[in-house]
């Protein structure tokens, strides 16, 4: 439930750190046992900590005692991270909350702390990236470095996300079903398109946007229809100039049998390019659009909003005019037809039941999801 997914994410973020801290600090602990050294103080504060030790040891095993600290922290991030994937027997609000847990800690580890140490100038990675003491040592970490984040973005993007998905959502079979469909047959636009509407239904327009990407590549499924999926969830993202492009591409990849798709992907063009204030490239694409979608009050919207901006403010009143009585009364898109023609915006929308970093300062830039 939301509930569950809400208490699971709190549980990640401040159960699950205090955990990895310490392992991170007796991780320097052990490293200080093992160059001989002798441990004279251990700083515990859940979310911070450090050891203090001393001994005769070289700047090589300096660099040993403060990354051997980070590499504790970091691998247990990573198995709490496989736990939460492996653990199918597990509760679905554990195994979120491992996989998420794990995964923030892993970025703190490995991007957030030295960030946070290199630019402070303290902490353990002013020691692991000191180039004058062990040059060959931090230059090989540095390397290493890349190649391991590099390495789990991949696995982020290629299969944890999806099941932390998969596990909030209660899809896992679905999802898990559609992924093993587009990976046996990649040229099956119906089922790249299933699996991008289930993320976008659920909210996940990142996990949508970046399957659609996947079947719009060689080799997959870039038709028409994959094409003007694409272009319409940009649109709802407000990604305009992205939106254009891949209208521009499913025109390119449409076949004699794709003219209703066609047409849509003119519709959804000139609609982004309305937004983007390029009335005269808009108008441009609308004029390739015909009955019925030409009617479509969105694309009436679309196309007032060009004719007015291209210095024809009798059809574009005369379009805006046609989507105010054509919509019922108190609807987003009327609204905003109407504001046009009245030369203003609407005001902001009554977020009072919304919490305070959820209400909105104005209305949004565009009332329009696509076609």
């Amino acid at each position: 439930t939301a509930e569950d997914k809400r208490l699971a994410t709190q549980a990640a973020v401040f159960l699950v750190a205090p955990i990895v801290v310490l392992i991170h600090e007796l991780g320097h602990v052990v490293a200080v046992l093992a160059v001989g050294a002798r441990v004279v103080s251990f700083h515990y504060g859940f979310f911070e900590g450090a050891v203090g030790f001393v001994g005769n040891i070289t700047p090589a095993q300096d660099w040993f005692v403060a990354l051997t600290g980070n590499l504790f922290g970091a691998v247990t991030a990573l198995a709490l991270v496989g736990l939460g994937l492996r653990g199918e027997r597990l509760r679905p609000g554990l195994r979120y909350l491992l996989i998420l847990g794990g995964t923030l800690q892993v970025g703190y580890a490995l991007i957030g702390y030295p960030v946070l140490s290199l630019t402070s100038n303290w902490g353990d990675w002013i020691v692991i990236y000191d180039f004058s003491a062990t040059p060959v040592l931090s230059w090989a970490t540095a390397v290493a470095q890349v190649a391991v984040l590099a390495g789990l973005w991949r696995w982020w993007r290629g299969s944890v996300r999806h099941s932390l998905f998969a596990i909030a959502s209660g899809q896992g079979e679905r999802v898990a079903a559609l992924r093993q469909a587009v990976r046996e047959s990649p040229v099956d636009e119906a089922a790249w398109l299933e699996l991008a509407g289930l993320y976008a239904g659920r909210g996940e327009l990142g996990l949508a946007r970046s399957t659609l990407d996947q079947a719009a590549a060689p080799g997959a499924a870039p038709t028409a229809r994959i094409h003007l999926a694409r272009a319409r969830l940009a649109i709802i993202e407000s990604r305009w100039s992205a939106a254009v492009i891949a209208a521009g591409a499913g025109v390119e990849a449409a076949g004699p049998d794709d003219a209703e798709t066609v047409q849509r992907l003119w519709a959804n063009q000139g609609l982004a390019l309305a937004s983007m204030e390029r009335p005269t490239h808009a108008l441009a694409a609308f004029d390739r659009v015909q009955p019925p979608i030409v009617d479509d009050a969105r694309v009436r919207y679309g196309r007032g909003v060009a004719r007015l901006g291209a210095g024809d403010p009798d059809g574009g009143r005369a379009d805006l005019e046609a989507v105010v009585r054509a919509l019922p009364a108190g609807n987003w898109l009327g609204l905003w037809a109407a504001a046009r023609l009245a030369g203003r915006i609407p005001d902001p929308p009554d977020d009072a039941d919304r919490p305070n970093y959820m209400r909105r300062a104005g209305p949004p830039p565009a009332p329009i999801a696509g076609v």
